[in-house]
């Protein structure tokens, strides 16, 4: 019977230390991804990076790491002949922001990476007769010719973002993205695209200098 007490006193100051424990705040806190995936248009939705969740038991301020890689392709083709220009222009942004209980993060929204790509052709053409063979009149120059440029990219970015007074309780952080593209051809072609590769999220409770003003 007295080994009996003393397995159930034991239990009970064990359960009595995981539970004081449990509800202690974390001063830290991260997520790590593999890979992620932003299809999200920006200026209509956001697609989730990443997330954590922290308990603070005071008010305090917190700094948000968030680190992403970005990979960016774009491609432009122009066609020319006749001594007439052609561009094609091929733009590819990818745009990063962090959430605090669905509240952004100072200073918002961060382009983590962006290409503008412009190319521009002045060509006299192919010249060629009707059976193909090559020849030196100017006026049969009328097959365009043909330059391409396609560059595909990839890098790593990192950002601190800043909220000041978070209250106590549990707190949702979460890393968004958004890619946003466009292309323009004349006579030509052009692709874009941006993507998001491996990520990661930190939080860190602080307190923060009073009197220092943080602008942006």
């Amino acid at each position: 019977m007295k080994n009996w007490k003393r397995f159930l006193l034991s239990a009970a100051m064990l359960l009595l230390g995981s539970a004081t424990a449990s509800a202690q705040s974390a001063k830290n806190a991260v997520q790590v991804n593999g890979a992620a995936i932003v299809e999200a248009t920006c200026g209509v939705d956001w697609d989730n990076i990443a997330g954590v969740t922290i308990h603070t038991s005071s008010q305090k301020d917190m700094v948000l790491g968030a680190s992403l890689e970005t990979n960016l392709y774009t491609q432009t083709l122009v066609k020319s002949k006749g001594g007439t220009s052609d561009t094609s222009t091929a733009e590819a942004e990818l745009r990063v922001r962090v959430l605090v209980d669905g509240a952004p993060a100072r200073p918002g929204v961060v382009v983590y990476d962006r290409r503008l790509q412009s190319l521009m052709a002045k060509f006299n053409g192919i010249c060629t007769d009707a059976d193909g063979d090559n020849i030196v009149e100017y006026t049969e120059c009328q097959v365009p010719e043909e330059l391409e440029l396609i560059l595909d990219t990839s890098a790593a970015h990192h950002f601190n973002f800043i909220l000041e007074d978070v209250g106590v309780g549990n707190h949702a952080v979460t890393m968004q993205g958004c890619v946003q593209t466009a292309t323009s051809v004349e006579t030509g072609d052009a692709n874009a695209g941006a993507t998001a590769g491996k990520g990661s999220l930190t939080v860190e409770e602080v307190r923060l200098v009073r009197g220092q003003d943080v602008t942006f």
